[in-house]
């Protein structure tokens, strides 16, 4: 391979029903992208299908997102770098456009922005993101839920990973508005949950994630990546009438998932990954 556009990293555990997509999206065949999938701990097939598909794989036994995107950077050398979720959808052209972004700078991190498939989803899973895709936090250059790019500059403001629950956070939490950007004609896809009691675990997740980063960063140091500021988001969904039927189930959801984040966050409920599975396919052979 040529000096390559970017690297890519993948961790991967147990994604047999979704790293065929979500490769096959990044047409590895152009031989343009330094690409490892990190199967951590995995039970399953993920391995054998990544290497398929062209990818360098490194196995590795000790469980944890956090240890995989630190292994993935141990194998990789290129820049810009982007760390990818297994279960997302992102176009390799689109991701080629914000590796690009980020090359030209001045941009520190950058994504593309975020489209959430409901199509499969309950209704009160549609109304929650109904809402939710309205807020600043997602509208306004959000590096994260899945997907984001760094330079080598920002990848330096940090060593390592943390162990903590949402790496999306943490990164978020790093760089100012100013120096993150959301890279307009460029999107890449969730598939959120299809019921509401998977929703309400992944919102646990996701919370607790932020309250952790909270309680370990500096003060004044979380802010960046802790949410939506209320006074913004009331503003924001004031001028759009068409989500307010949705406001009661957001808000339920809010309040459930908060209590349940802070119970976790005690050490009065136990702590759990809370992975989705209703939006998985089932793997094919």
């Amino acid at each position: 391979m040529s000096q390559p556009l970017g690297s890519v990293v993948i961790p991967a555990h147990d994604e047999s029903s979704v790293i065929d997509r979500c490769l096959e999206r990044l047409d590895l065949a152009r031989g343009d992208l330094e690409v490892v999938v990190v199967a951590n701990a995995c039970t399953d097939d993920t391995a054998e299908r990544a290497r398929a598909h062209g990818a360098t794989v490194v196995e590795t036994a000790v469980p944890g997102k956090a240890h995989a995107l630190d292994l993935g950077d141990e194998h990789v050398s290129a820049f810009p770098r982007a760390y990818l979720d297994a279960d997302v959808s992102l176009d390799g052209d689109d991701l080629r456009r914000v590796l690009d972004v980020v090359r030209r700078g001045p941009a520190l991190a950058a994504a593309p922005r975020l489209h959430v498939d409901v199509t499969r989803s309950s209704w009160p899973v549609r109304a929650y993101y109904r809402v939710w895709t309205a807020l600043p936090y997602v509208t306004d250059d959000l590096i994260g839920s899945g997907v984001y790019v760094l330079s080598r500059a920002g990848r330096a403001r940090f060593e390592r990973f943390p162990a903590a629950t949402g790496d999306d956070t943490f990164v978020r939490a790093l760089f100012a508005p100013g120096e993150r950007v959301g890279v307009d004609g460029t999107r890449f896809t969730v598939h959120p949950p299809r019921t509401l009691a998977a929703l309400l675990a992944i919102k646990t997740r996701a919370r607790f994630g932020v309250a952790e980063h909270v309680r370990s960063a500096a003060p004044g140091a979380a802010a960046a990546g802790s949410g939506p500021a209320p006074a913004s988001a009331a503003r924001r969904l004031l001028r759009r009438p068409a989500v307010w039927p949705a406001l009661p189930v957001y808000a339920a959801v809010g309040v459930l998932t908060r209590v349940r984040a802070r119970r976790r966050l005690a050490g009065d409920a136990p702590v759990a990954w809370d992975r989705d599975t209703t939006s998985r396919p089932a793997p094919t052979a």
